[in-house]
């Protein structure tokens, strides 16, 4: 025998249906919102009838809703395990939830969580949904998107007030609907362009209830603490505190409300919300529920005063401590926070009634009418917490008060003193700075048509980032760049620079010297340091290294696709030779220059000491043998997701320097074997015939900046990603190509005339692809980190190419691993 396939999909279970029948009867009653039409022999066309009464099996079912097919071979697998599984634990959950049996509830309460999240989605109006966020979906894609989606609000809906109210006092009952689990904000009404189909406010929103009709009688309203506790709040669609999509969470499972018994007029508001927000189809026991709107006379808004919890809210808020049998312990806030640490960040005086020309109470380096201005107040960042640049700012300040740099401290002094202890402070602090409960999107600069950003692909290191970064500076408006310092919170104890500070020293003296070269251009709003994304938020995290394994599982660089990095790593090679003590330098010229006598060998110990006093980056302090003076020596980059999720955020482009990034970024990021837009060909050949100066003095970049001197290239570049974002409303390519020639003799004219080598030359690749750069797993972090209901894609690309032989690709060499995470490796002093 073969097995049946189920290919009636039903998208609203049978036995939930079965809720909202009368003692009784085994019918409903099925409207059609939005009937068929049926045309007559005469032409004229009449709608089919809407009303039917119907048995379960016929109502709210779509044929291969979730069947997914490979050529013949027909797949059910999604409605026979996922959803199988789903609704069985679901019916007992929500049964439970009806009677409100407090074992029964306790057992089943992730249950019943995971079961409404997943009936959010699974409906023909949430399934639209995802197409919406998301752009084109196949089937197969649809179904894996919907399945990494489907638990997305759980974290935020059991922190919420929870209220079960009655219909039992009422004549008319709750009626049942194509996409029962119904969002509601009273400040977004359902001609709002934020709730056109397949839209609903957001869940994330301070003012958002959610309702979800548990049968007849009863139904189960969510709120937001803040709003319950402050109803007469106007600023209703802005982000709760510490809203999240995912993460973990600390609830009481018996904290219900449920002494509330509706009146007729309560139970109809109530449906005709649940009308108002249905696709196409609902049904009730009686047909004159179906139609809500014929007894409902109040506003939209005017049903929050029904949805809103009344009682007494002394179970829900407070906090939570948990103690552990190993003797830790855990802490959550009425919010989900598990720390206090936001309380330092929260802005001393927090910036109002700012003039146009005033710095933006976002705290960035621009002036409020060209930041946040023309942005919608719930869009902006966050004004009553301190901003990313200010974040920035703060623990530079940090670093030079425990460095003594304040106190005139010589880097020469900081490179023969740095201490443990330093160490772990300057980790504590950077921890402080980016808690757990930080919305990292939230702060991120938002895009701004008249700035052109770009997000760096490329590792975080003082000895690259005069080329990669600060010298293309004069040529972009700003740079995403990634923080290279670690939330040692995040890590074991035995890798993190709070609890291990002694191997992180040489780490350290890099990641500080690369924070003060950038310091004057975080305060200027030139560069953005960012914190991993990954390591701010663990569930963004894991699921990035989960895409990354996947995605570069058998993948090898491309032949010197990693050079500059083998290059770094010999230089920290030399680094522990130079720091070796006298004994054991005395030992390794034996070993590597046998024909060496005393003096040679006294020649090149002194050497070595020389060279260490002269470079910047190697400790002045002896380090214990063996293991107690290993190092690790880090390079981290962002990840080809890591790096598109800012980029989309923070409307940039996307510039990379080595050869493996390039060949991720056009191999992973947009469909196979895409070339580049063929009509930006022109604009293409342009670019890649200039020859731009790249200045290496990173104070005489500052300099220019500082006075505007800065080529026409810039706005050239900025003209070219409006007119790739919004076709037609720039220069086309031809006129565009023309005037990239026209800038070249400027451009090139810009070198500076130096003796001491610090200008290179380099040439620009550019790639279009006609979508712009798109992942589905990148929007997936889009919709599941950042809120964003609206598919985006990154522009353009650029490709920096040194003409330095000691900055080419072209060494043959083929190193192992992977590129865009991190890298680190340990060396040990040995005797």
């Amino acid at each position: 025998m073969t097995d049946p396939k189920t290919r009636n999909n039903h998208f609203v279970p049978q036995w939930y249906q079965r809720g909202f029948l009368a003692p009784g009867q085994s019918r409903l009653f099925h409207l059609n919102l939005d009937p068929d039409r049926k045309t007559l022999a005469d032409g004229r066309q009449v709608p089919r009838t809407a009303l039917h009464e119907w048995g379960t099996k016929n109502c709210f079912v779509e044929y291969d809703l979730y069947t997914t097919q490979f050529g013949p071979i027909v797949n059910d697998d999604i409605e026979k395990h996922l959803f199988g599984a789903i609704d069985d634990q679901g019916a007992k959950a929500v049964r439970a939830f009806a009677r409100g049996d407090a074992n029964e509830m306790h057992e089943s309460f992730q249950d019943f969580f995971e079961h409404m999240a997943a009936q959010k989605l699974r409906t023909p109006k949430g399934l639209d949904w995802i197409r919406s966020c998301y752009g084109p979906l196949d089937q197969i894609d649809l179904m894996v998107e919907m399945q990494a989606l489907r638990l997305m609000h759980c974290t935020m809906w059991a922190e919420g007030v929870r209220e079960i109210v009655s219909a039992a006092a009422s004549d008319v009952k709750f009626i049942v609907t194509d996409h029962p689990v119904t969002v509601y904000n009273p400040q977004t009404d359902p001609m709002s362009p934020d709730c056109a189909y397949p839209l609903d406010p957001m869940v994330a929103s301070l003012g958002t209830q959610t309702v979800f009709a548990l049968d007849a009688n009863t139904c189960l309203i969510f709120t937001h603490l803040e709003y319950a506790n402050e109803p007469d709040r106007q600023d209703l669609t802005r982000l709760r505190t510490n809203a999240r999509h995912h993460g973990v969470g600390m609830t009481r499972t018996d904290a219900f409300i449920r002494d509330r018994r509706l009146s007729r007029d309560e139970v109809i508001a109530i449906n005709h919300l649940l009308k108002s927000r249905a696709r196409r189809y609902i049904a009730a026991a009686n047909k004159d529920w179906l139609y809500p709107e014929r007894h409902f006379s109040g506003s939209w808004a005017q049903i929050a005063k029904v949805l809103r919890p009344t009682a007494d809210l002394w179970r829900f808020g407070g906090e939570i401590y948990v103690g552990y049998k190993d003797g830790s312990s855990g802490y959550w806030d009425e919010h989900g926070r598990t720390s206090k640490a936001h309380e330092f960040l929260i802005r001393r005086s927090p910036r109002k009634n700012i003039a146009a020309n005033d710095f933006c109470g976002c705290g960035s380096a621009y002036a409020y009418k060209d930041c946040c201005q023309q942005v919608p107040a719930a869009e902006r960042p966050p004004w009553e917490v301190y901003g990313l640049r200010e974040r920035n700012m703060m623990f530079c300040n940090a670093i030079q008060g425990i460095l003594g740099l304040h106190e005139r401290a010589s880097w020469e002094d900081v490179r023969r003193t740095l201490s443990d202890d330093q160490v772990r402070r300057i980790h504590v602090a950077f921890s402080t700075l980016w808690p757990e409960d930080t919305d990292l999107a939230l702060l991120l600069p938002r895009p701004n048509p008249k700035r052109l950003r770009s997000v760096y692909i490329g590792i975080a290191d003082p000895r690259t980032v005069d080329a990669t970064v600060l010298g293309w500076l004069p040529y972009v408006d700003e740079i995403v760049l990634v923080n290279p310092f670690f939330l040692g919170t995040r890590m074991k104890p035995e890798y993190s620079p709070i609890d291990s500070p002694a191997g992180h020293k040489m780490q350290t003296l890099k990641n500080v010297l690369l924070l003060l070269k950038l310091e004057p251009f975080i305060r200027a709003g030139l560069v953005h340091l960012v914190p991993d994304p990954g390591e701010v938020s663990a569930p963004l995290g894991k699921h990035v290294r989960d895409v990354l394994t996947r995605r570069t599982a058998g993948w090898k660089p491309p032949k010197g696709g990693l050079h500059s990095l083998l290059k770094l790593g010999e230089e920290e090679h030399r680094r522990f030779i130079w720091m070796l003590p006298e004994a054991s330098l005395r030992h390794y010229i034996a070993k590597h220059m046998p024909e060496a006598d005393a003096a040679m060998t006294d020649r090149v110990i002194a050497y070595f000491k020389r060279q260490a006093e002269a470079d910047p980056y190697t400790l002045l302090q002896p380090l214990p043998l063996g293991d107690a003076g290993a190092q690790f020596q880090i390079y981290k980059g962002l990840s080809l997701e890591s790096a598109m999720y800012l980029a989309t955020l923070t409307g940039s482009v996307i510039h990379v320097d080595t050869e493996a990034h390039w060949e991720q970024l056009l191999m992973d990021a947009q469909p196979a074997g895409v070339p580049s837009q063929r009509v930006w060909a022109p604009v293409r050949q342009a670019l890649a015939e200039i020859r731009f100066p790249v200045d290496l003095d990173s104070r005489r970049v500052a300099e220019r900046l500082s006075i505007g001197d800065r080529p026409p290239i810039r706005s050239l570049l900025r003209r070219l990603a409006e007119s790739v974002s919004a076709p037609g409303t720039g220069p086309t390519p031809d006129v565009l190509a023309k005037q990239l020639r026209q800038a070249r003799g400027k451009v090139e004219r810009m070198a500076i005339p130096t003796d001491d080598g610090n200008v290179l030359n380099a040439r620009l690749e550019l790639h279009v692809p006609p979508a712009g750069f798109f992942r589905h797993e990148v929007q997936r972090l889009m919709v599941m980190f950042a809120g964003a209901t609206r598919p985006r894609s990154v522009p353009f690309a650029l490709h920096l190419v040194f003409d330095d032989p000691e900055s080419s690709e072209a060494d043959g060499s083929e190193p192992d691993g992977k590129t865009g995470g991190i890298t680190s490796s340990r060396a040990e002093l040995r005797r």
